[in-house]
This record gives C-alpha cells, structure tokens and sequence, in this order.
C-alpha cells in the first residue's frame, strides 16, 4: 500500500510523520460498518438529507427524456426530408435548429449526471474517510454542506460535498475539499464541479490567480475570467505552464510573492491547478475531486500542498504600500489591509460564454426564418 510523502509544517497536517493511507482500502467488519454507520449518521444528520438523492433521480429522468427527445426529433427530420414539399427547407431548418439546441442541453445534462453520480455517498466510504482522518490527526467533515469561502459568495451558491482539515503544529488550518458551484438564475443555471486545497494566511494579500494551461474541463466553462488587461508575463518557461493575473499597478507585488523557486515549486508538483490567492486564503484548484479513497490520489494531493510550506510565513510578510499602517505607537503591531485595487481582479465573459450566445443567436434566427418560410 502507497504511503504518502514526509509531512511538511504547511502540508502535512501528521506533525512530521508519514500520511497513513491503509485505512482507504480496508474493509471493516459488518456488525462494525452498521455500528459505524448508527453513530456517524447521529453525529451528521444533514447527511441523511433526500436532496442528493432526488436530484441524481431528476438528472437522471431529464437526461433519458432528453435522449428520447433528440432521438424524436431526429426521426421527425428524416421523415421531413424524405416527404420533401414546398416548405421542406424551413421546417428541416427549423428542426435542425431546435435539435442542436436540445443535443447541447443533453450533453451538458448527462456530464451533470455522470459527475453527480461519482459523489453518491455510501456508508463504507464515510467509514474510510473518518478512519483515515483520525489516524492522520485529521477531521473528515461530510457534506452536503454551505460553503463558507467569502471570495467566492459573487460566484455562485457553493456547497462543499466533503472536507478533510487539519491544523498545522503553529495552528495555521489547511483544507482539502470537493463543492459544487452553482451559477446562474432560476431560469437558466450550470453547476462546477470540482475539488481544492485551501491554506489560511495570517494576512490578506492582493487577488493573484495562476491559471494552468495544463488544467482540462474548460473548454465548456461560463465561469467569468479574468481580463486579459491584467496578465503578467513572467521569466523562463513559466507562462507555458500557468497564465498569471494581477491588479493593475500590483505586477511588482506578484513578483515578490512569485520569486523563481516558488515558480519552479509550482511547476513541479501543481500541474494541473489553478492557483489562487484571494483575502487571506491561498486556494489550488482543480476539476477533479480531491478528497478521495484513492490513495495516489491522496500522495498528489499532500505533495502540491507540501509544494508551498514554507512560503507563506515569507508572503506574509509582504505590506501593502497603498494602505497607511494603523499602528498602536508603541508595541510595533500594525494593522493593514489590501487597498481596494488590489482585493478582487476584473473578470470578463469566458470564450465559451460568447460561443454559447453564439450558437443561441444563430438557433433563434434559423427557427424564425424557419417561420417565415
């Protein structure tokens, strides 16, 4: 059985020793997993809630009935054509037009489906993940539960599916988590799947985002980005591994947070995440879950979290230079924040934002020249 790597004061919340992954596999006895199973529901009963369940049954309904209407649709185009008619051209045209819209909305509906059903809860794995959370000094919390990650309340409603937190032996909180971040209105919505690690700092810092070019699953994504207005180019091959975005006016900021050895640290075990620096959190983000049973997938996650201990007693050491310290006059504590420039970066609309309009404009006027014709 793979054994995590050597913890880190930032990393690795076991004190110095090696992250314990047996218990991810193991299989507990019957008469334990029911006794288990009595006691976590009565110390977590938001778990017992019919929601995930009902929604997986709903997405589920919606994406058969969506197959059934793409595969209607497509039998009513062949038998359009084949009549063939005056009016052959507007209606294939128009059924074409609503087909496209229907097989996008099917796709979109069976990835929710799909992505939905990989985090069905089951009592074995809340009894793996509490077993290797206590044997690590760590504490497994199940969701679904609100999230609670200020910077992200513009974004949409977040609920975090599960979380496995720790305490560093100089009290500082490290999170490993799964949400979901739902964006949209009650008419039209989409769901991000995905999973962090979350590091508390002891200080806000200016709003930075590393975004990897390696990271997948964007192609789709409506989620806002940042405005290209803001983009740092830095030394080396850095910019072919990760897109770097600061406030305007904070560049040389990001170079003292971002030296070369945090950069190479970066690119050397945080492939694949975007990074974020946003309030007094340091974020790494990724579309796939990281709280999981899979114990490579556990060595991964420690080593990207390892891959910045120690760097963050040096980031808070940075001061803001826009903001006036607020000093007691003689203990030497000082109080500053982030000047307001640099808390949040601009955000535009995503590519696949202006392709999704596109494709809806195009789909409405096909289906009213339809009409017409």
């Amino acid at each position: 059985m793979p054994r995590g790597p050597s913890a880190e004061p930032l990393g690795g919340p076991s004190g110095g020793r090696v992250l314990e992954v047996a218990a991810l596999a193991a299989r507990p006895r019957r008469v334990e997993l029911k006794r288990f199973r009595v006691a976590f529901a009565a110390s977590h009963p938001w778990i017992a809630t019919p929601a995930p369940a009902a929604r997986r049954v709903i997405l589920g309904v919606g994406a058969a009935a969506g197959v059934l209407g793409v595969l209607t649709l497509a039998f009513g185009f062949s038998e359009t054509v084949a009549e063939g008619g005056d009016d052959v051209v507007g209606q294939s045209a128009g059924i074409a037009a609503v087909g496209l819209l229907m097989l996008i909305g099917l796709v979109v509906l069976v990835w929710a489906t799909v992505r939905t059903a990989r985090r069905k809860e089951t009592p074995l794995r809340h009894w793996r993940l509490a077993r290797f959370a206590a044997e690590n000094g760590l504490t497994y919390i199940p969701g679904p539960v609100p999230g609670v990650l200020t910077a992200w309340r513009e974004r949409g409603l977040l609920t975090i599916a599960r979380a496995v937190r720790a305490r560093t032996p100089d009290g500082r909180l490290v999170e490993w988590a799964d949400y979901e971040l739902r964006q949209g209105n009650a008419t039209s919505s989409s769901t991000q799947f995905g999973g962090w690690i979350a590091v508390a700092l002891r200080r806000p810092l200016p709003h930075i985002v590393l975004r990897s070019t390696a990271r997948g699953s964007r192609a789709l994504s409506t989620a806002a980005v940042p405005d290209a207005s803001q983009r740092l180019s830095l030394e080396g091959d850095f910019d072919r591994h990760f897109t770097l975005y600061c406030p305007r006016g904070y560049e040389r900021d990001a170079l003292y947070l971002f030296t070369p050895d945090v950069m190479a640290r970066a690119i050397d075990a945080a492939g694949g995440w975007d990074i974020e620096i946003v309030d007094d959190r340091l974020l790494m983000v990724r579309s796939r879950d990281v709280v999981t049973t899979d114990a490579r997938s556990w060595v991964e996650v420690v080593a990207a979290a390892n891959a910045f201990a120690g760097k963050v007693q040096q980031w808070e050491r940075w001061r803001e230079e826009r903001v006036d310290p607020v000093g007691d006059g003689g203990t030497g504590i000082e109080v500053a924040g982030v000047a307001p420039a640099g808390r949040r970066l601009r955000t535009s609309l995503s590519p696949a934002t202006w392709v999704w309009l596109g494709i809806t404009v195009v789909v409405l006027a096909a289906v009213v020249v339809a009409g017409l014709l």
